[in-house]
């Protein structure tokens, strides 16, 4: 009997290198199960912390964690998105309500959105990397320079049209509006309106191209 109930163990015991010998198929389905349980850990840690020390102010996390961390503290953000970290969130400390990321939405890494007023992105736009969404200036409150620059000095949205591609570095001031659509170059700053379908550059940016007529 003793030797039976050895040679039972010896028999069910998984033999050394069992998961080395799996079929491809069958590990990357391990993987991307592990993969997403860390995932979901990870994710219920950083929910619990910044339910219990305010909303983070840096994303630096996998695409999905990103999503839905913004959601948890208010953000409106559609399907099929891909915002790849680092995102800053300026004036964050009270949430993300201010802002509303449509379907198909791409960042590329080092996005800075001001939060203190409301960013809305329209359907399948994109945003370079280290691209800048201002909502607000006030130049720390120096007198001189608000009252010789008052169009510059204030609180106003942003809006971002469906297709629009900002490019690299590109920085939007509070207050304007980009059509559909439209293309800013990359490096540019861009303190007036944006029509739709318009390719624009420089510092300040100025419209380069109609791109419905060429």
């Amino acid at each position: 009997m003793a030797s039976t109930h050895k040679d039972h163990r010896k028999a069910t015991r998984p033999a050394p290198g069992a998961v080395a010998r799996l079929p491809g198929r069958a590990k990357r389905r391990i993987g991307s199960a592990l993969r997403r349980l860390v995932r979901e850990m990870q994710y219920g840690v950083l929910y619990l912390w910044s339910r219990l020390m305010g909303p983070p102010r840096v994303l630096m996390y996998h695409r999905d964690i990103n999503v839905r961390l913004l959601r948890a503290f208010g953000a409106t953000i559609g399907k099929d998105t891909s915002l790849v970290a680092p995102i800053t969130l300026c004036n964050s400390l009270e949430g993300y309500r201010n802002l509303t990321i449509e379907d198909g939405v791409a960042f590329n890494g080092g996005t800075f959105l001001d939060l203190a007023d409301s960013i809305s992105i329209g359907r399948g736009a994109s945003l370079g990397p280290h691209v800048i969404v201002m909502t607000h200036n006030a130049f720390n409150e120096n007198a001189f320079l608000e009252s010789r620059l008052p169009r510059l000095v204030g609180t106003k949205p942003v809006s971002i049209g469906a297709g629009a591609g900002i490019k690299a570095a590109a920085v939007i001031l509070h207050g304007v509006t980009i059509g559909e659509e439209a293309l800013v170059a990359g490096g540019s700053v861009v303190n007036r309106d944006v029509p739709r379908r318009a390719y624009v550059s420089g510092v300040p940016a100025v419209v380069r191209r109609n791109l419905d007529r060429d």
